[in-house]
Parts: structure tokens; sequence; C-alpha cells
């Protein structure tokens, strides 16, 4: 998973490099080319134009800190490709480190956001499992109501169907009171 994080980067990285050691700009190019006519006529040796490398040394060293697989000198590459853009304002690899720069932050910004998110998911976790376990101790009770409930209204039931048979008894032996009376009188 790391290395998947980190593999747009390094090719991020090796395209600026592969960018920054292109062929030098036009304009150095056509001096280059005029003075070898030139230096022919004199036979002298031709002193080599090279451009300045130490901006590009610097991108190098801050590309060397962001392959590191840990991934804690990314401040420390930061601090060499702002240091790069400082010193170099018109460097080669200024636009290289600058942009370096940016994916850095980016970086950073959406570890910082991945970590809140991980810290937003183990809370919303917490309280789910909370949750459940509030929602299972209401299962139980409503449970114990229901059987305490349905106990209860057998018990009624029972008592209803006792009370039913006395008052059938009661209304019996009245009237069979009743023909007593009569025939007593």
């Amino acid at each position: 998973m790391n290395r998947l994080r980190t593999t747009p980067l390094r090719l991020a990285v090796l395209v600026l490099l592969a960018g920054c050691a292109a062929a030098p700009p036009a304009a150095e190019q056509e001096s280059a080319v005029a003075k070898p006519a030139k230096q022919s006529a004199a036979r002298e040796a031709p002193a080599p134009v090279s451009p300045p490398v130490e901006d590009c040394d610097l991108l190098f060293a801050g590309g060397a800190l962001l392959n590191q697989s840990d991934g804690a000198e990314m401040a420390k590459a930061r601090g060499v490709f702002a240091g790069l853009s400082e010193r170099y304002p018109q460097g080669r690899c200024r636009a290289a480190a600058e942009a370096f720069i940016r994916l850095i932050d980016e970086i950073t910004a959406l570890r910082q956001e991945s970590r809140w998110d991980r810290l937003m998911t183990e809370q919303i976790r917490t309280e789910r499992t909370g949750a459940m376990r509030e929602n299972e101790a209401l299962n139980r009770k409503v449970q114990e109501l229901t059987e305490r409930l349905l106990r209860e209204t057998a018990a009624l039931t029972q008592e209803n169907e006792r009370l039913k048979r006395d008052l059938g008894r009661l209304k019996a032996l009245e009237v069979e009171l009743e023909k007593r009376e009569r025939l007593l009188r």
C-alpha cells in the first residue's frame, strides 16, 4: 500500500529530473555552436560551457530524500526544495522544486486528512458499538416486558374465566333460590 502511494511521487521526480537534465536552453545552444567555429580558427581547445549544476544537485538531493522509504524525510526534502527556490530564483530546476513543494504540501495535507478520517471512523465505530449494545439491552427489556405482559394477560384471562363460571353458578343458585321460595309459599 505504501509503495502504491510513493510510486506517483517517484515518477514525478524522474520526469522532473529528466526535464532538468535535458539539453540547455536554445540561447546557450546557439552560443555553443558559434564559439567552436571561432575557436577552430584559433586552434585552441574549446572551453565547455556548462550551466550551473548546483541547483540541479539540490533538486537531486531533495529527490533522494523523498525516495527514502520511511517518509520522515519529506520535511527535510521540502526545506531543500525551498532553499533551491530562494537561492536560484532563475535556475533551471526552480520550477521542478516548486512543483515538489506543492506535491509535498498536498501529500502532507492528504495524510493529515487521512489521520482525521481514521479518527472519525474509529469514533463512529465506537459510537456504533455503544448504540448496538444499547439497542440489544433495549431489545432484551422489550422481550422481558412482552413476556411479563403475556403472563399477566394469561393470568387475567384465567381469572376472568373463573369469574364468569362463578357468575354463572351464582345466577343458577339465584334461580334455584327463587324456585324454592315459590315452593315454600
